[in-house]
């Protein structure tokens, strides 16, 4: 039923259209022609605001993802507003084109609900900002860092360079993790030695808390702490360290070499020799 009205709003305003045409004849071609004209120069000066603004926005530090999605926001006003003055130029009558418009946008709003749902998704987004661009995010399995916030998705671009658009509907919905929303972040090692052993805890204390103090890349403020687990012959001792949020990746790196070449160089006995898992090397 609701196509069936679409389609005779549709009818009605083509019939409206071929009557004014055959009424006005000649001027009516005049008028078509000055019409296009008129469109295609407004076309142009929307074109031209349009990267005035964005330059605008630029110029006055408007966060990245809020850029294009008000700028086209705009556009389409704009664009909107100067295809009805142009009908109301022609003398088209303006009911069948209202009555036209609003049928066309119940059966398109039917057909997209699910769009519909992205772009209501991409708004509680932009309003609560869970992230931005530039930020390293994980949600619904993936992790990366954001490349582009779009009205009905988002971009996401991970490790090994693939690219990922997630809807926004679904995006807003689920949990995300934001590993960049904090300026610092806590590098984390675990050693793992076999309990029962003459292992000394606060030498190892030590001398972990010593290599991070040593990696221009940790910060001294937190210090370096540890945290240590016991269990069924295995002694958990937990490394934190804390670096800026864009040294992360190379922190861990660096510090998880050392950490190991500091287990290798003082002989540390992997827990998984005492209870039999693999052959004791150390000894």
């Amino acid at each position: 039923m609701l196509f069936l009205d679409a389609q005779a709003q549709t009818d009605s305003f083509f019939n409206s259209v071929m009557k004014w045409f055959t009424q006005n004849g000649l001027d009516a071609v005049k008028k078509i022609i000055i019409a296009l004209l008129v469109l295609w120069i407004g076309f142009k000066i929307i074109k031209f605001l349009k990267n005035k603004l964005e330059k605008a926005f630029e110029k006055q530090n408007l966060d990245p993802s809020l850029r294009p999605i008000i700028s086209n926001i705009i556009t389409i006003v704009l664009k909107i507003i100067l295809i009805i003055a142009i009908i109301g130029y022609l003398g088209i009558p303006m009911s069948s084109f209202v009555a036209l418009l609003g049928a066309a946008g119940l059966a398109v709003g039917m057909a997209l609900s699910g769009t519909i749902q992205n772009v209501a998704g991409g708004i509680i987004i932009l309003i609560f900002r869970p992230f931005k661009i530039g930020d390293y995010i994980e949600t619904q399995g993936i992790q990366g860092y954001v490349e582009t916030i779009h009205i009905f998705s988002t971009v996401v671009r991970t490790f090994d360079n693939k690219i990922i658009t997630l809807p926004n509907g679904t995006l807003s919905g689920g949990n995300i993790v934001n590993h960049s929303s904090k300026p610092t972040r806590r590098v984390e090692v675990k050693i793992e030695v076999a309990s029962g052993t003459d292992t000394n805890l606060d030498k190892i204390d030590k001398d972990v808390k010593e290599i991070a103090a040593q990696n221009p890349l940790m910060l001294k403020d937190p210090a370096p702490s540890t945290f240590v687990t016991i269990g069924p012959g295995i002694v958990t001792i937990q490394v934190w360290a804390w670096c800026n949020e864009s040294d992360y990746w190379k922190a861990l790196n660096e510090y998880q070499r050392s950490i190991y070449n500091y287990v290798v160089k003082e002989n540390l006995q992997c827990p998984y020799t005492v209870v039999g898992m693999l052959p004791n090397n150390n000894k």
